[in-house]
């Protein structure tokens, strides 16, 4: 991120040595604030380090550490607000895609697991997977077509704290992330699984090293969703046996570079599918983590949109939801779809469920996106002023910044 934030120039001995003193309690510099406020979990910084250090997550920390040294008392009010935006934005805009019923299925009241019932996976998707529910919807129709048993974990009742930990408030993040695991872990499942890439940073980070300094135990453990599709490749590739005829760009990002090769070997699988790699700049864990630099996001954005019209391809498929969201509303002004990678591997077998986040993105207008669900506004007694004001938020609006108050989504 450094040209990103204008640090091409910028001594490292200087800014590193402030990030050092940033963890320790003091005030660094302003060069290491600044890159500190500006990380995007790429993680191409693990790939420079030759000492052993993990350098993404001592920044990571540095932040945390400058956020308290910065806000003081207030942090604990800060991260409240902060969860509370998360949560009543989820809540609005699930709902105007979703009836009750569905609502309930994909935000389910949690029952843990007696004798006899426990499921193959659990499988915990985080707070904002929900306002693309086709994403969750198509998950589970996949496990369950592969012969396992699933329950989702999920909603703002299961967060895994890191709103809260980002605004300086690690003990109300810790509760947070540990009562989620306690959920997961009392499914009783053979395996868990994750899908939003931030949740699985914040239990590999910070959740399960502190539950394992707790416990003593070192017995769990997450997988990306993707990940776990490409290691039962031989259950999955007999059921994807249609033919997409498809020119596919995967919309890479680099902080989880096993779930970008995960996806690659998932869709050149496909009968029909032809993988296009676009030479472009890549940053980010998801299109999300770029909004303290918009116009560094933008300036990725255009460079990959331009190759993949001049390569030709019919699909640009995004990895993870926060990317779809971000990309997917400009789908009327390309020459390519923008899909999640997930709806093609449904497609190849056969599995199909709308994007109706999409769907009201694309809307010529607020008005007419909130008019589409007219009757689900009315099922679940939404306020109209709300509703309007939750979508030009998530679809218009933009966001604090990082190093201050910024909701991961």
């Amino acid at each position: 991120m450094k040209e990103a934030i204008g640090l091409s120039e910028a001594d490292p001995k200087h800014v590193l040595g402030g990030i050092v003193d940033l963890i320790r309690g003091g005030e660094g510099n302003e060069a290491a604030q600044r890159w500190a406020g500006a990380c995007s979990s790429s993680g191409y910084c693990r790939e420079a380090c030759d000492y052993g250090v993990d350098p993404l997550f001592l920044v990571k920390m540095a932040n945390y550490k400058n956020v308290r040294r910065r806000d003081g008392d207030a942090v604990r009010k800060n991260a409240a607000a902060s969860f509370r935006r998360v949560a009543k934005s989820l809540r609005i805009i699930s709902r105007l895609q979703l009836d009750r019923s569905e609502v309930a299925r994909l935000q389910p009241e949690f029952k843990p697991a007696t004798n006899g019932d426990e499921p193959d996976i659990a499988f915990y998707i985080g707070c904002n997977v929900g306002k693309t529910p086709h994403i969750v919807l198509l998950c589970v129709e996949i496990l369950q077509a592969m012969g396992f048993s699933c329950e989702i974990i999920g909603g703002s009742s299961a967060c895994c704290g890191i709103n809260q930990f980002r605004a300086g408030d690690g003990e109300t993040a810790g509760r947070a992330g540990m009562a989620a695991l306690s959920q997961i872990e009392a499914k009783q499942a053979t395996t868990n699984l994750t899908w939003c890439p931030s949740c699985q940073s914040q239990f590999e980070h910070i959740i399960l090293p502190a539950h394992q300094l707790m416990t003593g135990r070192d017995d769990l453990d997450m997988t990306p969703f993707y990940v776990f599709l490409e290691r039962h490749l031989d259950r999955l590739k007999p059921l994807m046996k249609h033919d997409m005829s498809k020119r596919v760009a995967i919309n890479e990002r680099p902080g989880r570079p096993d779930v970008v090769h995960s996806v690659e070997r998932l869709l050149s699988e496909i009968s029909g599918v032809e993988l296009v790699h676009l030479d472009v700049p890549r940053a980010g864990l998801m299109s999300t983590y770029l909004t303290v630099t918009p116009k560094f996001k933008e300036s990725l954005r255009v460079t990959e949109f331009e190759a993949a019209a001049r390569a030709g391809v019919t699909t640009l498929a995004t990895i993870f939801h926060g990317c779809q969201r971000e990309l997917c509303k400009f789908e009327n002004g390309v020459s390519f779809e923008i899909v999640n990678a997930v709806e093609i591997i449904g497609e190849s077998i056969g599995i199909r469920v709308e994007d109706t986040y999409k769907k009201l993105a694309l809307a010529a207008s607020v008005e007419d996106a909130l008019e589409s669900c007219a009757p689900l506004l009315a099922e679940h007694g939404l306020n109209a002023d709300e509703a309007r004001s939750a979508l030009l938020a998530d679809m218009l609006g933009s966001r604090p910044l990082q190093g201050a108050v910024q909701e991961v989504v």
